[in-house]
């Protein structure tokens, strides 16, 4: 009789624990939602942005991205992916005012653009991302 009594103890605690994980997911799915445009722009900057306004989305990316990789649910080849994506986009304006027009960067960041999208992307499918999210 002891047996059962532990299980049925148990139970409380392990719902209590998949509860918490969806819920730190589900905050962290709709940080992802709320960066998609941004991800989307750094795909395809529109040619009279300046290094400015990259350098500015790269950082608004940063504190989802650093919980992402902090996250046990993303695997760590999934999550380096995606920060050595964020990195190598940085790399190539590094020594550019931000005042500079990107549109001479357009050529040399298109593979890194579409690569930081396709990496968020499979993380938001890792993550199992409600379709039902909107950015708010």
């Amino acid at each position: 009789m002891r047996g059962p009594a532990v299980l049925v103890a148990g139970c409380p605690v392990l719902s209590a624990c998949g509860r918490s994980s969806a819920a730190a997911n589900t905050e962290m799915c709709q940080d992802l939602v709320n960066l998609q445009a941004t991800v989307e722009f750094l795909a395809a900057p529109d040619p009279s942005t300046t290094v400015g306004e990259v350098r500015g989305a790269l950082d608004k990316l940063d504190p989802t991205f650093q919980a992402v990789h902090n996250d046990d649910d993303v695997p760590d080849a999934e999550d380096n992916a995606l920060l050595d994506a964020q990195h190598a986009y940085r790399d190539q304006i590094a020594d550019m005012g931000d005042d500079t027009p990107f549109t001479p960067m357009l050529q040399a960041t298109s593979s890194i653009g579409q690569a930081l999208l396709h990496d968020y992307q499979v993380v938001r499918q890792r993550l199992a991302c409600p379709s039902n999210l909107a950015p708010g």
